[in-house]
């Protein structure tokens, strides 16, 4: 699964924005340029659906501060994300299998401000599903084969609440909405203020992993210093404050321990041994010993930030397994000669996940290439606004002429 667009409109600094997305993305921008906000509306959906539509917007701290403060009510704020997903349902129809592969998934979702008021009223709620039909036969030798009866896909919308599924479908396929939504489409109507993302239809496997499946991590190297109690997320969370639990996980079993170790003294050469210590109050905390005091272990709280952000930073790229990573400035607190190493690892874990990254660093910037670069910038209204410096020729022609990437960042000539 991966993220290929995502549209917003009238969201904190953003009045219309679209971006596109790689597998390793390094978005970029001046102090107040918005990146945050970029973060911002990730961190939105995902509170949409853990909590609720009215719950994000009261943690966005409410529909002004949601919303831009210029356009206000006069124009809807929306999102629209899409998704590359490969799915499949099978099932028995009149006694024949049928298969349905689903290959991307767009979500949208508008609300309407009424004017001097903070209420809302949802102006879209769409899930739009593309997908390839097929035919299901046993073979004699008793494996099954598919036979393609053409492309097709499935739009569930809610509008004032009701729900409705329209299906387009080969003329060949038998299937009907009922056969794969069936206890979903019982839902006859949802109350004021709930998004199909608040729905039952949204915990299925068939959806969940598409939603839930981002982590946005800003790690806060003070955190994992202190002892922790040995109850917690199996998952490391998103300020690594659970580091201890990971690493005990990571450490017990034989091969993750020798990959981990292998990872760490890419980062962390000086490292020679890491371990986990468990106190009689039932409170974890980890300790490093280093090549330069092979006698003895240092408890976390002496070691330094660096030492445990390259750490956490290991876990996030190669132990998680959220397809969708997005990092906040990885490179904090990690020193310049380490950084080629950090963004070459970005890029190899991005080959098995999805990796998004905010920096305004150029040691960052000069290790990754053009087309991984996405600019946030402020227009002459204020507006942030979302490009890729890939696309304009006079970028091209610098990097052409061997002035670096981060250089033409440094001197702000990637805004244009």
């Amino acid at each position: 699964m991966s993220l290929k667009k995502l549209k917003v409109t009238n969201f904190k600094s953003f009045n219309k924005a679209e971006m596109q997305f790689g597998s390793f993305n390094v978005v970029i921008g001046a102090n107040a340029a918005g990146k945050s906000n970029f973060i911002q509306i990730f961190q939105f959906i995902k509170e949409v659906i853990s909590s609720g539509l009215d719950n994000a917007i009261s943690m966005q701290g409410g529909i002004n501060y949601l919303r831009n403060m210029n356009i206000g009510a006069s124009k809807d704020f929306s999102v629209t994300a899409v998704f590359d997903q490969e799915m499949s349902w099978t099932g028995k129809v009149n006694n024949k299998l049928e298969k349905i592969k689903m290959h991307e998934l767009i979500y949208e979702f508008a609300l309407n401000f009424k004017q001097k008021s903070i209420d809302y009223a949802i102006s879209k709620d769409r899930l739009h599903l593309r997908c390839e039909f097929f035919k299901v036969t046993k073979t004699r030798i008793g494996t099954y084969n598919d036979e393609k009866l053409g492309d097709g896909e499935i739009i569930i919308s809610s509008r004032q609440g009701k729900i409705n599924v329209i299906m387009h479908k080969p003329a060949h396929s038998h299937l009907d909405a009922d056969h794969i939504f069936a206890s979903f489409l019982r839902e006859e109507q949802l109350p004021p203020h709930t998004l199909l993302a608040e729905t039952s239809f949204f915990s299925a496997p068939l959806i969940r992993e598409t939603f839930n499946g981002v982590s946005i991590y800003n790690i806060n190297p003070r955190l994992p210093k202190a002892a922790i109690p040995i109850t917690g997320k199996a998952m490391l969370e998103e300020d690594a404050g659970n580091l201890a639990i990971i690493l005990k996980k990571i450490l017990k079993n034989s091969e993750t321990r020798r990959k981990f170790f292998n990872l760490l003294a890419e980062l962390l050469p000086f490292v020679d041994n890491l371990d986990i210590e468990e106190r009689p109050d039932k409170s974890l905390f980890f300790k490093v010993k280093e090549k330069y005091f092979s006698s003895q272990f240092l408890p976390a709280f002496l070691l330094s930030d660096g030492t445990i952000n390259a750490t956490a930073l290991i876990i996030t790229l190669y132990f998680e397994k959220q397809p969708i990573t997005i990092i906040e400035e990885p490179e904090r607190n990690v020193h310049p000669y380490l950084m080629s190493r950090l963004v070459n690892m970005m890029k190899d874990a991005s080959s098995a996940k999805q990796i998004i990254i905010t920096t305004h660093n150029p040691e960052v910037i000069k290790y990754a290439t053009l087309e991984d670069v996405i600019l946030i910038a402020r227009d002459k209204n204020g507006f942030s606004s979302i490009t890729r410096p890939h696309n304009r020729k006079e970028i091209r022609a610098f990097i052409k002429n061997e002035i670096g990437l981060e250089e033409l960042f440094v001197q702000n000539l990637l805004e244009g």
